[in-house]
């Protein structure tokens, strides 16, 4: 079974519930629970929707809708900034939960995330749809927010069956019974789809669970195709004529065809190393010589032997508890000190330190492939034309006739080969 995770439509609303707000257009703070939410800014910014909750898109708003637009649309809607580092916060928290049922996750997006469960279900001897209960249970309690979940055999049938559920929520519709699993939760938030049913599950969903652009969308709704199964139903090569590519693979998804593999994020390698200064200090020579030996320690560690880097984050504790950060990115992936302290050596110089260092340390990452340069044949110049020329007439001097021609133009109007290029002794 593949698994999805989907939670991006109601994470605004969990995560803005409790939220208390002042923005500038409102006076005072008021608190959200039960109000349009819609998150991305102010309205007077020039800028995209970047979640709303269901009283939101109930009035027309949609995630990437301007936020003007949101406003003409939904007058009493609050307007709250996306926090970023909440919200990355909250994401990671869920992605262990994953990564402690699956070792392959795939994250699309924060909100948004594909599970391979393939054979766990047996190995701890449960029903997948036992299993499933449990994941969408461990989420919920995590993260305390709505989350769905879809399971299916392709990756996309799951990410409808999840989609699915939150897009007939906004539209305050129940799910079709045509689209109904093998199992479902009992608030209909995950939906196990029964092997070889995924077509007949898709058929009954609406066209926009396709991923096809809104234009293609609107098209296929003048056209009267109003659900995947009718999509299905069309022949091939009409769709493809239509539609294109994008239309071709819209085909092939609406008949089940998916051979879409789930590709698990590789965790980044990164390497640490500290060291204690023998003495406060607000020199830059005992910083640089910190610096050098921290760097050979750290390329000496065997996770990054043979391997070359990308960044540097060189980090300074004051005596004044003070924290002085500064990444440095190469320009070319290296793994020698030298040239990696020969590009911090000129920022640490001139620092002005506001009290004496305590400690130094640097971490190491973006591991990467090394790149390889060609070197000229030779270098360019007068003096290296004056040794080829000594070159050249010692060979001839010593072969004693000419071993070396250059070609030159002669006629290269003349439409005979011949005529138009020829060899003359070189010099």
């Amino acid at each position: 079974r593949t698994f999805v995770l989907y939670w991006q439509v109601l994470w605004t609303q969990a995560v803005c519930s409790s939220a208390t707000f002042s923005p500038s257009w409102n006076s005072r703070p008021t608190r959200s629970r039960g109000r349009a939410v819609v998150i991305g800014g102010s309205p007077d910014e020039h800028a995209e929707v970047k979640a709303c909750s269901q009283e939101a898109a109930a009035a027309g708003v949609a995630i990437g809708t301007t936020l003007r637009r949101a406003l003409a649309l939904c007058p009493n809607a609050v307007f709250l900034p996306l926090q970023e580092a909440h919200a990355a916060a909250e994401a990671e928290r869920i992605w262990a939960v994953l990564r402690d049922h699956s070792p392959v996750v795939e994250v699309l997006a924060p909100g948004h995330a594909h599970i391979d469960l393939r054979g766990l279900a047996k190995l701890a001897r449960m029903e997948d749809g036992a299993y499933l209960a449990d994941l969408h249970e461990a989420v919920s309690l995590t993260s305390g927010l709505s989350v769905h979940l879809g399971a299916a055999e392709t990756v996309f049938t799951a990410h409808a069956a999840a989609v699915a559920q939150a897009y007939f929520r906004d539209q305050g519709q129940a799910i079709p019974q045509a689209t109904k699993g093998k199992q479902e939760n009992r608030d209909g938030s995950a939906i196990l789809v029964a092997e070889g049913e995924g077509t007949r599950f898709l058929s009954a969903l609406p066209v926009e669970i396709l991923p096809l652009p809104p234009d293609v969308h609107q098209r296929l709704h003048l056209l009267g195709i109003d659900r995947v199964g009718q999509v299905a139903e069309m022949p091939f090569s009409a769709v493809q004529a239509q539609f294109g590519p994008a239309g071709a693979r819209a085909w092939e998804l609406a008949n089940g065809k998916d051979d879409s593999p789930i590709v698990a994020a590789r965790d980044e390698v990164r390497v640490s190393e500290e060291l204690e200064l023998p003495a406060p200090t607000s020199l830059s020579e005992p910083l640089v010589a910190g610096t050098r030996s921290l760097l050979q320690r750290a390329l000496a560690r065997r996770e990054v032997t043979g391997h070359s880097l990308r960044r540097l984050d060189w980090r300074l504790l004051l005596e004044s508890g003070e924290s002085i950060t500064r990444r440095f990115v190469f320009r070319e992936p290296t793994n020698d000190a030298t040239k990696m302290l020969f590009v911090v050596r000129g920022k640490v110089e001139r620092l002005q330190l506001p009290s004496a260092a305590v400690s130094l340390g640097v971490t190491l990452s973006g591991l990467c492939s090394e790149y390889g340069h060609q070197a000229n044949l030779w270098n360019v110049g007068p003096r290296r034309a004056k040794e080829l020329r000594d070159a050249i007439e010692q060979l001839n001097a010593r072969v004693g006739e000419p071993q070396v021609y250059r070609i030159v133009e002669v006629q290269p109007w003349s439409r005979i080969p011949e005529r138009q290029l020829a060899l003359a002794i070189y010099g």
